[in-house]
């Protein structure tokens, strides 16, 4: 059961799939109504679960599940993951890219994988200040607060030798 994204509570798990490229609108669209459909049937243990998603910065899909209502099972997981797999498929982006790292440059988002990231810290045009994506959070009330972060507060600062 499809519910509005602002009316999850922040305790509620979140999913954040990072697609692999920057996509259009037309493109938006299509995630959007494929997102819409899978969520107003999905299940868990035939128990239908409450959840949401929004498509951030034209990079991000995030789904999050009501806690309050239910909580999905393992296998509701997988449906959950294999609709992303299938999204990918249809649509020719990746949204499991796991090599992947967005992070904000001149006020854009910029997407790289981890080698180039690496490349730009050595660089010098990545610091620890830079604004990144950590994707790991696990629930709604995270993403509110430390979604966008600077690479020192996130799992990227190993990559500065910071311990």
């Amino acid at each position: 059961m499809l519910i509005e994204f602002n009316k999850i509570s922040v305790q509620s798990p979140i999913w954040i799939f990072q697609a692999n490229k920057i996509f259009d609108l037309s493109l938006i669209k299509k995630i959007e109504e494929d997102t819409i459909n899978f969520l107003n049937s999905w299940t868990s243990h035939n128990v239908e679960i409450k959840s949401s998603f929004k498509i951030v910065h034209n990079l991000f899909l995030i789904i999050s599940v009501e806690s309050d209502f239910s909580r999905p099972s393992g296998c509701s997981i997988d449906k959950l993951i294999n609709f992303v797999k299938e999204i990918n498929k249809l649509h020719n982006i990746d949204f499991l890219d796991r090599l992947s790292i967005s992070y904000r440059h001149e006020n854009k988002i910029k997407v790289v994988n981890i080698t180039e990231f690496k490349e730009l810290i050595s660089d010098g045009l990545i610091s620890k200040e830079t604004i990144v994506f950590n994707n790991t959070l696990r629930n709604k009330g995270e993403l509110n607060k430390n979604w966008e972060t600077k690479a020192l507060n996130s799992w990227h600062k190993k990559y500065f030798n910071v311990q």
